[in-house]
């Protein structure tokens, strides 16, 4: 393969990452994204969708995970995102909703639901306010930070963000992280690969890769379909600016001529608007008035007119006393 390997490519990431037969290679990436040492480690995993067919946003493979249970039973989502989605913290706190009550069965207790964790890798920048690169959440006490229960744990890392620095000093999330960013030259994976074995097996697997003639067909198809979305995204982009750009000026030259005739029609406009809402409240505060005169509730009248209920208090409060005799 002549051109930089992609290694967020869906068919490259599955190969690396989504394969039983590599699964050590998934449990490194797992434990070191979060941290696990010791008695902490995941030391086995199942995958449980085995065709981890990638989600499509605007007809293009744009979106791929890979799901898997661990041996202590909880659950991990690993997701792959090229394209930028402004939605895609609500969409990733929906999906990791119902990963984590989908091992329960109607029936049965709470206390058998599972840990459920989302790892996010993203090809583009999220979040404008923060310069690091992994962020981390946990449902946690706004004032003394205390995490209210383990169950749920979401990652999102911005690849673009990494700051590698000294390759050697790297922290082992931090390794993996630059192994699949664009900012990770060859010669610096080359360092990665002889303080942490998992990568240096990863590098292996790529020189496979490489080499089998279907995957590569199938990798340059989805290269293909990648740079098709990202040109078309650019020029749709371009021609809203464009346009943008072309409709101000023409607005501001109409501006100028038809300013005054506009703010004169304008004010005529606004002056009977204002007239309509005042007709509108007196005929309100009279009908409210009249309710109450036939000894209507307030919350019987808030409830015909379709008003708040302190509505109707203030009318109420400023109608005039009864005659006494």
């Amino acid at each position: 393969m002549a051109q930089q390997l992609n290694r967020l490519n869906d068919v490259f990431f599955k190969y690396l990452l989504g394969d039983t037969k590599k699964k050590f290679l998934t449990l490194s990436f797992i434990n070191g994204i979060l941290n696990r040492t010791d008695d902490m480690l995941f030391i086995d995993l199942e995958f449980l969708d085995k065709e981890m067919t990638p989600i499509m946003q605007d007809g293009k493979v744009s979106v791929l995970d890979i799901r898997a249970k661990m041996n202590d039973g909880t659950q991990v989502n690993i997701e792959v995102q090229v394209c930028k989605d402004p939605d895609m913290a609500r969409r990733s706190l929906y999906y990791w909703a119902k990963m984590y009550g989908s091992e329960l069965r109607e029936g049965e207790p709470y206390d058998k639901l599972m840990p459920a964790i989302s790892i996010n890798l993203m090809d583009f920048n999220a979040f404008a306010q923060y310069t690091t690169c992994h962020h981390s959440y946990h449902i946690c006490n706004d004032e003394t930070k205390d995490i209210l229960i383990d169950d749920l744990e979401m990652h999102f890392i911005e690849l673009e963000k990494i700051r590698i620095g000294d390759i050697r000093k790297l922290r082992k999330s931090e390794r993996w992280i630059a192994y699949f960013s664009h900012q990770c030259s060859d010669e610096e994976r080359e360092v990665l690969a002889m303080s942490e074995p998992a990568i240096k097996e990863a590098m292996k697997c790529e020189m496979y890769f490489t080499q089998d003639e279907k995957l590569r067909r199938k990798y340059e198809i989805q290269e293909k379909a990648r740079r098709d979305y990202i040109s078309m995204m650019h020029n749709i982009e371009k021609s809203r600016t464009e346009g943008w750009q072309k409709g101000l000026e023409e607005g501001r030259a109409e501006g100028l001529a038809e300013g005054r005739e506009e703010g004169r029609a304008e004010g005529r406009k606004e002056g009977r608007e204002e007239g309509r809402l005042e007709e509108r409240k007196r005929l309100t505060e009279q009908t409210v008035a009249t309710m109450l005169q036939e000894g209507l509730s307030h919350e019987l009248i808030a409830r015909i007119m379709g008003l708040p209920e302190e509505t109707v208090h203030a009318i109420a409060a400023a109608q005039p006393a009864p005659a006494t005799e």
